[in-house]
């Protein structure tokens, strides 16, 4: 992989989503699978989007997060996207003491990289890199975000992140000067957000008093203005994250960010552009990145400083038109070490968060017949699949997130094409062939520790939708130190308008399947995060005949223990959610409209 780079700067996975193209769920609750299951997976691919006009607005009986019309979008002609991709320039062999191969180098020479200035195309030419760009491999899902601190919580230890995958092809590091402009935004006080006021307040007698006096409230929820619908693009989540203060959720018009105690709008970002088409699953340093452009083109690059509420850089970033009518090609992101990191056509590059300068880039080396299969990122590596059909074959690599250079590789072998990525750190592949799966785990030394099978799981994305590709994938699973927590694959239950899975425990050094979970309800579980004391997961049950409920999974036995009751009404709101657990408060930010009625859910159970 050809590597083009510039100066430098506990993951738990996400519930599956089944395919988006399915009817909405019945007001009662979610549809149950068919007799033979949920579907399988969707073609692989980048996401695409509807070329629908503007963003939603919420219904009158509830707060109103955007304006109907939504921020104004590209005019036709748009912004000029960065050509398909470049030649990557010859490079010397690679470096035998850091362990790589002729067609991996080290990015840079020790000591501080400089960003010398870059001179802007005229208006209405495409952007060039320079040219001794890297390469590097194509775009992977994320299993797993990174650790998100959540410090005070009676239920256990914090919650984490999910991880990207794809293949990855050969990468060679050089020194580059960015060939994008960054803006730094000086945001005026006095911009008009277009987002909600408060979300809908149950006080602590459990009535519904809509109080908006910022006391604290035991209940509070931001409705879905598609609730119902068949439009399942506008009410999608490309991230969501949780502060000491906030809880916020990336969509498609713009970022919003709630009081936890209030459930009050504490800040809004609209979209820069037509639309957000991506977001950083976790934050980094206090920071995330989400991507923006027109309803056919994603290809600007902003950041978000959680702390003030305001965007403090865009850039224009290489983006790919769809070859589909009435969709759109999203670029995967990640972030790590407090960079975010960008994946688009086989071409990884990463940006820092604080003024989104290009450190590193590499690209797949298309001599060798490279591609990226998939990647993943962790707050202190980056891990890719490349898979390079002339030379080297199927190899893990680990790269530093600061300087784009490969640290540690080793081959992987044949991967099936529903293969992934799991997790960056530990390194977990999982490899889907002939309807089973298997788990490959590596050291931090990149050896492999050890490999395990097992009974059908749910490896179904949670958050993806027709007609977008190429985002970054939320799955149902979970992993803490030596522990991996899948979830079977969901069957029907008999007479119910909903379906159940189990969670299955994995010991990591030894493969060995250590239970199945007991004494849950029959409903889909999501998990929350796990801790040394077992998993923390929620029931999400119906809206007709039952609750969903917080419970533990005891560690040792699977054995589930129920810390607390949500109201009927949040049935199936955490289906396909990410969720957040706070000193007792439950935190629902479903991924897509479907089967849910709010954007974000707060109930405290204490």
């Amino acid at each position: 992989m050809t590597d083009h780079s510039q100066t430098p700067p506990n993951p738990y996975g996400q519930p599956a989503y089944p395919p988006p193209s399915a009817a909405p769920y019945p007001p009662s609750g979610p549809a149950p699978y068919p007799p033979s299951g949920p579907a399988a997976y969707p073609p692989s691919g980048p996401a695409t989007y509807p070329s629908s006009p503007g963003p939603a607005t919420y219904p009158p009986s509830g707060p109103t997060a955007y304006p109907p019309s939504g921020p104004v979008a590209y005019p036709p002609s748009g912004p000029a996207a960065y050509p398909p991709g470049q030649d990557p320039a010859a490079y010397p062999p690679g470096n035998a003491a850091t362990g790589a191969t002729p067609y991996l180098s080290p990015s840079a020479a020790a000591g501080p990289a400089t960003y010398p200035p870059q001179p802007a195309p005229p208006p209405g030419a495409p952007p060039t890199y320079p040219p001794n760009t890297p390469t590097f491999g194509n775009q992977p899902p994320y299993g797993q975000p990174p650790h998100h601190p959540d410090t005070g919580t009676p239920y256990g230890g914090s919650p984490a992140p999910a991880q990207p995958h794809q293949s990855r092809p050969k990468w060679k590091t050089a020194l580059l000067a960015t060939g994008a402009a960054v803006v730094l935004l000086s945001v005026s006080t006095g911009t008009a957000w277009f987002v909600a006021t408060t979300g809908t307040t149950t006080g602590a007698d459990g009535t519904g008093s809509g109080d908006d006096t910022g006391a604290g409230a035991d209940e509070w929820a931001v409705p879905l203005a598609n609730a119902g619908s068949s439009d399942f693009t506008t009410g999608l989540a490309f991230g969501s994250w949780l502060t000491d203060k906030v809880v916020i959720r990336a969509q498609k018009d713009g970022v919003l960010a709630y009081d936890l105690g209030s459930g009050k709008r504490a800040w809004g970002v609209p979209a820069p552009g037509a639309q957000l088409c991506g977001a950083t699953p976790e934050l980094s340093q206090g920071k995330a990145a989400v991507a923006y452009g027109s309803n056919t083109l994603c290809d600007h690059l902003a950041g978000v400083d959680t702390a003030t509420g305001k965007l403090i850089w865009k850039i224009k970033i290489p983006a790919e038109k769809s070859r589909l009518s009435n969709s759109l090609t999203v670029p995967r992101i990640m972030s790590s070490d407090g960079v975010a990191i960008v994946e688009l056509s086989d071409t990884v590059t990463a940006y820092r968060l604080s003024d989104g300068r290009k450190v590193w880039s590499a690209t797949a080396s298309r001599d060798d017949g490279c591609h990226l299969k998939d990647i993943s990122a962790s707050p202190t590596r980056v891990a890719a699949i490349l898979d390079c059909t002339f030379r080297g074959g199927t190899r893990l690599q680990f790269i530093d997130p600061k300087t784009g250079k490969v640290t540690k590789q080793a081959p992987v072998g044949d991967l099936g094409l529903m293969s992934s990525l799991l997790s960056a750190d530990p390194a977990i592949v999982q490899n889907e062939s002939g309807g089973q799966n298997s788990f490959t785990v590596y050291s931090d030394t990149a050896t492999k520790v050890t490999e395990f099978k097992t009974p059908e799981i749910d490896m179904l994305a949670m958050n993806t939708v027709a007609f977008v590709t190429g985002m970054f994938e939320q799955h149902r699973y979970v992993i803490h130190g030596d522990r991996l927590y899948l979830a079977s694959f969901p069957q029907n239950v008999p007479q119910q308008m909903r379906s159940s899975n189990k969670a299955l425990a994995y010991d990591l050094k030894t493969g060995k399947q250590l239970w199945e979970s007991s004494d849950t309800h029959d409903t889909i579980l999501t998990y929350v995060r796990a801790d040394d004391q077992g998993l923390l997961a929620v029931e999400t049950g119906d809206r007709r005949d039952l609750a969903p409920r917080l419970i533990r999974l005891n560690a040792t036995t699977g054995k589930a223990t129920e810390l607390a009751t949500l109201p009927q009404k949040y049935g199936t709101e955490a289906e396909k959610a990410r969720v957040f657990e706070r000193n007792g408060a439950v935190i629902i930010i479903p991924w897509t409209s479907v089967a849910t009625k709010n954007a974000i859910s707060y109930v405290n159970t204490r």
